[in-house]
C-alpha cells in the first residue's frame, strides 16, 4: 500500500477515505488510533490514507481534485445575496452534510467500539 493523502487530523482522513471509497478506490487509515496516544508513543502522530500501489494514480487524481477546490466566501453585500456565496452555496451545504455525517460515524463507531471493548473486559 501506498501513501495517497497525508492528513492533518483524522476528521480530514476519514473525509479523504470517504470520498475514494465512494469513486470505488479501497483506502485504509494508518495512525488513526495513534494520534494523541501517551506514553511511548509521539502525541503528533502522522496519519496518512494508503490505498493499493496499482490505484494510487486515481487516489491522487480524486485528492488532487479536492485539495484544488476553492474555499466558500461568503460576502453579504446590500442586498443580501452575492452572486459567488449563492453560485457556491449547494457545493457548501454538500461540504457540511459530509461533515455532519463524518462525524455521525466517528460517534456511532466510537460507541460499538465502546461497547465491545466494554463486554470484552467483562468476560
Amino acid at each position: 500500500m501506498i501513501i495517497a493523502y497525508r492528513a492533518a487530523n483524522i476528521a480530514d482522513a476519514h473525509l479523504v477515505r470517504q470520498m475514494l471509497e465512494a469513486e470505488g478506490i479501497p483506502a485504509f487509515i494508518q495512525g488513526e488510533y495513534l494520534q494523541g496516544a501517551v506514553g511511548e508513543l509521539p502525541a503528533n502522530t502522522e496519519i496518512l490514507v494508503r490505498v493499493s500501489d496499482d490505484r494510487y494514480d486515481d487516489a491522487r487524481a480524486v485528492v488532487a481534485e479536492w485539495e484544488s477546490g476553492e474555499p466558500v466566501v461568503f460576502d453579504d453585500d446590500e442586498d443580501g445575496e452575492d452572486a459567488t456565496a449563492a453560485a457556491t452555496a449547494p457545493t457548501a451545504k454538500r461540504s457540511a452534510i459530509r461533515y455532519f455525517l463524518l462525524f455521525v460515524a466517528i460517534v456511532v463507531g466510537g460507541s460499538v467500539a465502546m461497547m465491545l471493548l466494554q463486554r470484552l473486559a467483562e468476560g
